[in-house]
């Protein structure tokens, strides 16, 4: 699923080059999209789907999860998705290749070339830095078996698929293994993004760190920064939220006595557990005051509204 080339869009941390291309086709038709949001429990798996799409009550009505074109890969998360069907009654949908070149085939832009501005993306960044001894792979030699398994595939992807087949020649032109004894593609010299320090790459390479210490720290960062910008935006929803179902259940608020503060809020904190997700009642205390103050002043909060006495 090009895993190689993770990174963020829209805030969302996606994990491939297809769950961007499908990303963009939806918000070029403007379908409103969120990402990764919950956990399934399948039986036999813990599932995190990859988008999810809800109607205006906040309820999901459709799940879709991407996948490479890998057979074994496609059939597992097949079985995932329809499990998910019969057990929560959710419609699912599996998006591969396939799929995005159907969608892309009216578009004005080619799924080759949404690809390709995902790889060169500067916010892409897991992988670009796995070189040398930073590599998994590094000093290790393929076992003769091997070596003929991709020899073969290598001359069957040559011979059944000419964008291959042109991308084969590209990378040997730009690794100079192409050029048979003329000079290689120049090397340059570039400062890592993260730490300042100089590495020495091709001049056609997209390496933005010098290893895979320095794009694991840049990745965390944008996570971090990501996800407090997300928890603001929850909190202020979840404040939000209150302030409105008070106003609207003005009488059964007002009415609520100090000692018997649960029966009121219980369908309160039931919606906000599923528009939101948040069932803590200190997360929800959080959200409204910038920290927990409990039940009561919570209800005390709600009591202000009603009377308009809070902004």
């Amino acid at each position: 699923m090009n895993r190689g080339y993770a990174g963020f869009y829209k805030e969302h941390y996606l994990r491939s080059s297809y769950e961007y291309a499908y990303a963009k086709y939806l918000d070029y038709h403007s379908i409103p999209w969120s990402y990764e949001d919950k956990v399934f429990d399948l039986g036999y798996k813990l599932y995190k789907p990859d988008f999810f799409f809800y109607d205006q009550n906040g309820k999901i009505i459709k799940i879709v999860e991407i996948k490479s074109r890998d057979k074994k890969a496609k059939d597992n998360a097949l079985k995932a998705l329809s499990v998910i069907e019969s057990k929560y009654n959710i419609p699912c949908e599996l998006v591969s290749y396939e799929e995005l070149l159907s969608l892309y085939s009216d578009l004005p832009f080619s799924l080759t070339a949404t690809i390709t501005e995902w790889i060169n993306s500067k916010d892409t960044t897991i992988s670009k830095a796995a070189y040398g001894s930073l590599n998994g792979h590094f000093n290790l030699k393929h076992s003769e078996a091997v070596k003929k398994k991709i020899g073969e595939s290598t001359k069957q992807r040559w011979a059944s698929d000419s964008d291959v087949k042109r991308r084969m020649k590209e990378g040997l032109r730009k690794s100079g293994l192409a050029q048979k004894g003329k000079h290689k593609v120049p090397r340059v010299l570039k400062r890592c993004l993260d730490c300042g320090k100089p590495f020495i790459v091709l001049n056609t390479s997209i390496q933005i760190y010098c290893s895979q210490h320095c794009a694991g720290n840049a990745a965390i960062k944008i996570a971090t920064d990501v996800y407090v910008q997300k928890r603001k935006t929850v909190h202020q929803n979840i404040r939000d939220y209150i302030i409105s179902w008070s106003k609207e259940n003005k009488h059964i608020v007002l009415s609520t006595p100090l000692n018997k503060i649960k029966p009121t809020l219980q369908p309160l904190l039931q919606n906000i557990q599923e528009l939101f997700d948040v069932k803590d009642i200190r997360v929800i205390s959080k959200a409204v005051f910038g920290e927990d103050r409990g039940r009561k002043e919570l209800i005390k909060f709600m009591k202000k509204v009603c009377n308009e006495n809070v902004c």
